[in-house]
């Protein structure tokens, strides 16, 4: 089951996402994270990922997506946090340059480009 919490700060707006980012949570989240972006979103926004179990390569379309529609609004994203298995879907993908280096997960074994 896929959650997303979202926490303002003079940094911007985190979004926390938890439980399973797959093909099967995939469109709810889309949806979360529209609603979360609203319709002009602006700013700098964190997608937090240290409390997703799974991310498949749905997911990770989704993160591009998401990243892409915030891009075309002057907004940024980082991606912060991954967890040990979206880590290792991210590596696999050679999508590191998607997150910051913040956190104890990010900070792990990373391979070479």
């Amino acid at each position: 089951m896929f959650t997303l919490e979202q926490q303002a700060s003079e940094a911007g707006t985190r979004l926390v996402l938890s439980g399973s980012l797959t093909i099967y949570e995939v469109r709810d989240a889309r949806d979360a994270l529209l609603g979360a972006f609203g319709g002009q979103p602006s700013g700098h926004w964190q997608l937090d990922l240290s409390a997703l179990d799974e991310l498949d390569t749905a997911g990770a379309q989704l993160l591009l997506a998401a990243q892409r529609q915030l891009r075309l609004s002057d907004a940024t994203l980082e991606v912060c946090n991954p967890s040990a298995s979206a880590l290792e879907l991210l590596q696999l993908l050679h999508l590191q340059g998607l997150f910051s280096s913040q956190g104890p997960a990010a900070s792990g074994d990373r391979h070479a480009q």
